[in-house]
């Protein structure tokens, strides 16, 4: 066969346009602003295909000497692959000559004819740091496949025409270089499709899983409906599940292992393998499972609560175990047959599942009177605050020995003429999901601080607790304001008592670390809410500087008939005191309870036998003439 020069083959258009295409989707599945094709010349290297899909400095031509520490140089000369996450991290890199177009990162790949000439590269650039993972490199190397694969198409033929001139005059004695040549040009055919076939792939599913992509599941359920709408004796079902601590896993332990715990939670749906199923993440941190052939609604209700219990298990990710927070939705075919309506209803029923704690719900067109009453509630609830409508009240915190009075609870209440009394509890609900718990949290904070600066004034050792909402949690700026308020009311820190819920903790468990060691430096006295009640509380009490717990009522309310609660609180009570912190208990509703309580050796009772929340000038009233000594720990009638 006659050596073929490779330098001096032409690239055919059709090719230099599938070329385009390919570097097209390479910009836009890896979501970076530059992917080129590079070809090596004697003196200098050439930027054979650019994508032209998004904005940057590379043009179709441009060339530049070799010799000057180009990445596309290193990677031909060492026929390796190259990655450089962030240029100004390596040192090697760090003067690199694409700095002056603004690339700060890299990956290339090697390009050869089959002879093993080097052709150039095929690589991706991007103005910020980007890793690029496993995943997107697996993704260039099928596209390097694909592009060496027409190489060869191109040598292969233009060895075939070379080969042919020769062989006229030897046809009989060259038959078998010709079969072989052939079948090479089948096999480098067969490559090419495959490479196609996994870009074609590529476009349908998510990468990181395999699952299909948002555009894809709504085709594939169009699909599944059209076939289902003159089925009566079965219908389809489709279940969105959002996990709600979802993007916080997935920051903290990466794409790669949040990827994974999907995978591993789909595949631990195995009640699921009768059905024909269909999985979707239209998300990074949802997915959507499509389910035929449902036969009834008994049947319906079995398979959504086998996920909803599977969600429930611990997970794996990496080497630790976390729980998957997950609000299951289900909709099925008999409510509609068009696909993003089926989709919609079933996020819809999602929402629900989160916002009534249920394990799942399912779609209900009432559901959209719900919805139009909490319109309502957040409409007043913004006129409230602007009027400044809302009030607190008052639960006295009580030494369960001497009966005295020794802080209060805050507690946020409105009463609207429409809509009734809203507690404290709602209200922060309600605040948290129209975006007004900074407002609410204020009016809070303010008030309460101010009662508490003129009530330590009244009362020796006296403290308010004050309820901080997850949101208020993250907001990097949350101590400061505290701060500021403490000064503005010339209050003693330690008067004020922040109560934390297990919630506020994990929403992000970094940010509220940084947080709570703020508010400690401060002065005021941190308590962890609701305890006994979460996953993993104890292990709170080492990650964080408590100074207290607050038991939850739910324990004290059932110590008389039941022995366990009993046993649970005797040993919260136990285990708080070895680790030096207050312990009050809330519930405390007879005598029984507070004897319990005292007995165990709590500091601080709370409950309907003491008083019920009150205005703050009934609480100042009581408070002012009750008879705080030993000799004489009468109750107060309230």
């Amino acid at each position: 066969m006659s050596k073929v020069n490779t330098s001096e083959l032409v690239i055919p258009l059709n090719i230099q346009s599938n070329w385009q295409n390919i570097v097209n989707l390479a910009a836009e599945m890896m979501g970076v602003p530059s992917a080129l094709i590079m070809r090596i010349h004697r003196d200098n290297i050439e930027v054979f295909s650019a994508n032209d899909n998004k904005v940057h400095s590379y043009s179709k031509g441009d060339s530049e000497s070799l010799g000057q520490g180009l990445y596309c140089e290193n990677v031909i000369g060492t026929q390796q692959p190259l990655l450089v996450p962030n240029c100004f991290k390596d040192a090697f890199w760090s003067n690199n000559p694409d700095i002056a177009l603004g690339m700060v990162a890299y990956f290339g790949l090697p390009i050869n004819w089959p002879n093993g000439d080097p052709f150039g590269t095929l690589c991706v650039l991007d103005t910020k740091e980007n890793p690029l993972t496993d995943v997107y490199q697996r993704l260039l190397s099928a596209f390097k496949d694909c592009v060496e694969s027409q190489l060869a198409t191109l040598f292969q033929h233009q060895a075939l025409k070379t080969t042919h001139q020769a062989l006229q005059t030897r046809v009989s004695n060259r038959a078998q270089n010709i079969a072989d040549l052939n079948y090479s040009l089948s096999l480098e055919i067969s490559k090419r499709q495959q490479a196609e076939r996994q870009v074609e792939y590529q476009k349908l599913h998510d990468i990181g899983t395999g699952f299909l992509n948002r555009k894809a599941l709504e085709q594939r359920l169009n699909n599944a409906l059209s076939t289902q709408q003159d089925n009566n004796e079965s219908m389809l079902a489709v279940v969105h599940i959002a996990f709600g601590n979802g993007r916080r896993l997935q920051t903290k332990y990466g794409y790669a292992l949040w990827d994974d715990a999907l995978i591993e939670f789909r595949q631990r749906l195995n009640e699921l393998s009768s059905h024909v199923t269909v999985t979707g993440r239209p998300t990074s941190s949802e997915l959507v499972i499509i389910i035929k052939d449902v036969h009834n609604e008994s049947e319906l209700q079995r398979l959504s609560q086998h996920i909803a219990d599977i969600s429930m298990q611990k997970a794996i990710i990496g080497e630790e175990s976390v729980h998957l927070y997950a609000h299951i939705g289900v909709a099925t075919s008999r409510e509609t047959l068009t696909a993003s309506e089926l989709l919609t209803f079933a996020f819809e029923a999602a929402l629900s599942s989160r916002d009534s704690g249920h394990k799942f719900s399912f779609y209900q067109s009432s559901h959209s009177e719900p919805a139009l009453y909490l319109n309502k509630q957040e409409s007043y609830l913004l006129q409230a605050v602007r009027n400044d409508d809302l009030l607190l009240y008052f639960q006295p915190k009580v030494d369960p020995e001497t009966r005295r009075w020794t802080g209060a609870e805050a507690l946020l209440r409105w009463k609207h003429p429409v809509l009734g009394d809203i507690s404290n509890e709602g209200l922060i609900k309600l605040a948290e999901q129209n975006g007004l718990i900074f407002e609410v949290g204020n009016f809070v904070l303010r008030t309460a601080i101010e009662k508490a600066a003129h009530w330590a004034s009244l009362v020796d050792d006296f403290s308010i607790a004050i309820n901080v909402s997850s949101v208020q949690l993250k907001n990097p700026n949350f101590a400061q304001q505290v701060e500021d308020l403490i000064e503005c009311y010339n209050v003693p820190p330690q008067c004020i008592e922040l109560e934390i819920t297990e919630g506020g903790l994990i929403s992000d468990e970094v940010l509220a670390q940084e947080t709570l060691h703020k508010l400690k430096q401060i002065g005021v006295t941190l308590s962890l809410d609701d305890f006994g009640t979460g996953y993993a509380s104890f292990s709170y009490l080492k990650k964080y500087p408590f100074d207290g717990i607050k038991v939850d009522k739910v324990f004290l309310h059932q110590i008389d008939e039941n022995q366990q609660d009993k046993e649970i609180v005797r040993s919260i009570i136990h285990v708080a005191k070895k680790l030096e912190l207050t312990v009050t208990v809330e519930g405390v509703e007879t005598l029984a309870h507070e004897e319990f309580v005292t007995t165990e050796g709590g500091d601080i009772g709370q409950g309907y036998f003491y008083g019920k929340p009150m205005p703050s000038d009934e609480f100042e009233f009581y408070l002012t003439n009750q008879s705080p000594t030993p000799n004489n720990p009468r109750q107060i009638e309230l």
